[in-house]
């Protein structure tokens, strides 16, 4: 679940950088933010909006820098609370988009914005769009002063524009019934109210600023990563031993290699323990199912290939992109049937007999083979 800090517990500045790369932006807002604030580094969590481009060659940022301490706080009260922190948003970019999206704020207009919150307020000047000044304080019985001496704070820059109109935005939860009056009276601009009932951190607002410490989202993705990585052997896991059991089946009903079928079950877990190693190589999740899905049909079409001439003792993979039959067959010509079979799967890139060995087993002559079959992975 999303928090929201209120603009008078965070730092705000509204600056102009001179470039227009993200990286560079993300770079100069860092120096720029150790520059202003009188905090080490380390105890700050800095993070920032590109608002866009007003002038050639300069982005329009709103820096936003919040200490460490206050934010882990805050952390660990919902974590007592068993509630998970997502985002760390600003109720400064919430508020301000929000109004863009309304259409509430004028391209053609320079509006104060006036936001009563429950337990604090802020004030927010934009000029055609852009926001240029952003104040925040907590709720007092010196409301009106408080937004006085942030237009006072706002007319010492002599090159800042003159105010068109006033908002007054507020959320429904606050009762604005004794405070209209003295408000209306206040300001001598034209004055509008705005009440809204939206939950502004559940909407689709394609907010920037984001003070989470990264430490926390590091750890966060390195958990998941874990998770998957578990589910992703099970998958392969569970593909391998259903392929397995499709061959036992098979086995016990023509009474063939019993004893390959233990062999086979006993180096199961070796193989997908050896599989780690594998599905770090390949990094990708679709792609370890991808494989185990490819090894499962190569062996089950290689099976229903099999000559009835011909009895498997074994079959093996060397965990390296080869697979391999061992067996016995009434002669070499069906050896080669099987191998020309094989070679005619999409799943090998190259099959040959490694050996065939001639024998005499009660007056029959057999001969013993094994055949390798190169994965076209």
């Amino acid at each position: 679940m999303n928090l929201v800090i209120p603009r008078h517990l965070v730092f705000v500045k509204l600056i102009d950088i001179p470039s227009l790369e993200e990286d560079e932006i993300g770079r100069m807002v860092e120096f720029q933010a150790v520059k202003e604030i009188p905090h080490p580094k380390e105890d700050l969590i800095v993070s920032y909006r590109n608002i866009g481009s007003y002038q050639n060659g300069f982005s329009s940022v709103m820096l936003a820098a919040a200490t460490r301490d206050m934010i882990e706080e805050k952390i660990r009260k919902r974590a007592h609370l068993n509630i998970q922190t997502g985002h760390i948003r600003l109720s400064t970019e919430l508020l301000y988009l929000f109004l863009l999206k309304k259409g509430i704020l004028k391209h053609d207009k320079v509006s104060l914005v006036v936001h009563i919150g429950k337990d604090a307020s802020e004030i927010m000047i934009v000029d055609r769009g852009r926001l240029i000044f952003s104040r925040g304080f907590k709720n007092s019985e010196r409301f009106l002063q408080e937004i006085d001496r942030s237009i006072l704070a706002y007319r010492r820059d002599k090159d800042n524009p003159g105010v068109d109109d006033v908002i007054i935005t507020y959320p429904q939860d606050v009762d604005m019934q004794d405070a209209t009056p003295s408000i209306k009276k206040h300001f001598s601009a034209p004055l509008v109210f705005y009440k809204y009932n939206e939950d502004l951190v559940s909407l689709d607002l394609s907010a920037q600023v984001d003070l989470l410490p990264k430490e926390v989202t590091y750890k966060r993705v390195n958990r998941r990563k874990r998770r998957e990585s578990i589910v992703t052997y099970s998958l392969v896991g569970f593909i391998i031993i259903l392929f397995f059991a499709f061959f036992s089946f098979k086995l016990y009903e023509k009474k063939k290699f019993v004893g390959a079928l233990s062999a086979n079950l006993n180096k199961m877990q070796s193989r997908i323990q050896g599989l780690d190693k594998y599905l770090k190589k390949t990094g990708s999740i679709r792609n370890h199912i991808k494989y185990g899905n490819f090894i499962g049909e190569a062996l089950e079409r290689s099976y229903m290939l099999m000559p009835q001439d011909i009895t498997i003792s074994a079959m093996d993979y060397n965990g390296k992109g080869s697979m391999f039959y061992k067996g016995t067959a009434k002669g070499m010509s069906f050896i080669l049937t099987f191998v020309n079979k094989l070679e005619g799967l999409r799943y090998f890139k190259k099959v040959e007999v490694r050996y065939a060995t001639k024998k005499i087993v009660k007056g029959e002559e057999l001969t013993d083979f094994n055949i390798r079959c190169q994965l076209a992975l």
